[in-house]
């Protein structure tokens, strides 16, 4: 019986390897968006963990180009910081009138309306 080799890639060598300088966030959200149960991405170490079959590079490679060509909107989080695709993802946006400034709905929730207010309305007053 053969056993499958587990790989590791730090955010340095899959930017590398990929010709990107993603940072470790960017490439949180596109494991999370590939949605493969053997892919994983660890924030503390950041690194992507796969196992030795799976062709990462490969499927990194159709969200990348997605990525740059528009097919996935991807923002980060004003507050949080953390990457989102805003067309699957729901949150509220700072300007909301250009879909800018997005605020994931975790942040939203935990952020009252004086917060709110004061951080993106009374800018504009």
């Amino acid at each position: 019986m053969q056993t499958i080799k587990q790989e590791t890639l730090t955010v340095t060598e899959a930017n590398q390897a990929l010709e990107v300088n993603y940072e470790s966030g960017l490439w949180a959200l596109i494991v999370k968006m590939m949605a493969y149960p053997e892919l994983t991405f660890d924030a503390k170490k950041e690194t992507i963990v796969f196992e030795g079959f799976v062709p990462f590079q490969e499927l990194a490679k159709e969200w990348i180009i997605g990525i740059n060509d528009g097919t996935y909107d991807v923002q980060q989080c004003q507050s949080c910081d953390a990457y989102f695709d805003i067309n699957t993802a729901e949150g509220i946006y700072g300007k909301p009138e250009e879909f800018e400034e997005f605020i994931c709905i975790p942040c939203a929730d935990k952020m009252t309306a004086r917060e709110y207010y004061q951080r993106f309305v009374e800018r504009t007053v």
